[in-house]
């Protein structure tokens, strides 16, 4: 299962790298760097997963209660899930930047095919 998640991130990453080389549309090319940036994700939460681990809240068990019967084995890594909730954060924030600029670039030039932007060579 996590063999599939690694082979999932990566072929999500290099999906979303096709999409940024191959493309000449800027709004093609920021979802492209969009899904290369989910691919992260995906490898984070899958290197996040432990088995047979105890979550951290559980390191001092009850008397009289096994680990079993707590938790069944599989946990994540709390600190790999705050890494993933902060990328996203900052994802969102970059993503909004770079369609921010895309559409002033669309204004200003009236196109979004970035072969069009011959102005900005120098």
């Amino acid at each position: 299962m996590i063999v599939a998640n690694y082979l999932a991130a990566g072929a999500l990453f290099c999906l979303g790298l096709f999409a940024v080389t191959s493309q000449r549309n800027l709004v093609k090319i920021v979802l492209g760097l969009s899904l290369m940036e989910s691919s992260t994700y995906l490898l984070l939460v899958s290197l996040a997963y432990r088995n047979g681990a105890t979550a951290p809240v559980l390191a001092g068990l009850p008397a009289g209660r096994s680990q079993g019967e707590l938790v069944a084995g599989n946990v994540a890594d709390p600190v790999l899930q705050n890494f993933c909730i902060t990328a996203v954060v900052i994802g969102v924030a970059v993503t909004a930047v770079f369609l921010t600029v895309v559409v002033r670039v669309a204004q200003h030039y009236r196109s979004v095919d970035a072969a069009d932007l011959t102005e900005l060579r120098g």
